[in-house]
């Protein structure tokens, strides 16, 4: 009997996982059913794109107020990450000083003229990655859990496996 719950535990397990991956009521954005019925369903839930989950859970990533503190935030971290010095030794100041130098760089070692908004785009697209390159974010605590969870979670095993 005890094998018989444990094979239900993990039936229902993998029975939740599986509803996770598709929600109630999800419909792929080409979508048109056919029958009338069906179609009362879609009308009303087309204009609303969060998932049951972000309802149920009140997450509200996808509003005009989220996504401009999302865009601040990333400001913010791109800010932070503007070196502080150039390979060569020359110091940077602040980020426009950053962009009036790779403009130069640019023209000297490669002979390109861009202008300044492509510059721009081009610093804010590199600051972004270095701000959200997450290996380079890692620190010796976050390792260590990490072992710990996985050390914790092996002999978790290995104790439920020896009781059979």
């Amino acid at each position: 009997t005890e094998d018989m719950l444990w094979t239900i535990i993990l039936w229902l397990g993998q029975l939740g996982l599986c509803a996770a991956y598709r929600p109630i009521g999800y419909r792929p954005v080409g979508y048109r059913p056919r029958s009338m019925r069906s179609r009362a369903l879609c009308a009303c839930t087309d204009a609303d794109t969060s998932s049951p989950m972000q309802k149920l859970l009140g997450i509200n990533r996808n509003t005009p107020e989220a996504k401009a503190k999302q865009a601040e935030w990333a400001r913010e971290q791109m800010e932070r990450e503007v070196p502080k010095s150039t390979l060569s030794g020359a110091s940077i100041e602040d980020r426009q000083d950053f962009i009036r130098q790779y403009i130069a760089s640019e023209r000297d070692k490669f002979g390109r003229e861009i202008p300044w908004a492509e510059a721009e785009a081009e610093i804010d697209a590199w600051l972004l990655k270095q701000a959200t390159f997450a290996p380079s974010k890692t620190s010796a605590t976050d390792v260590g859990l990490g072992v710990l969870v996985f050390a914790a979670a092996f002999g978790l095993g290995l104790f439920f496996a020896a009781k059979q």
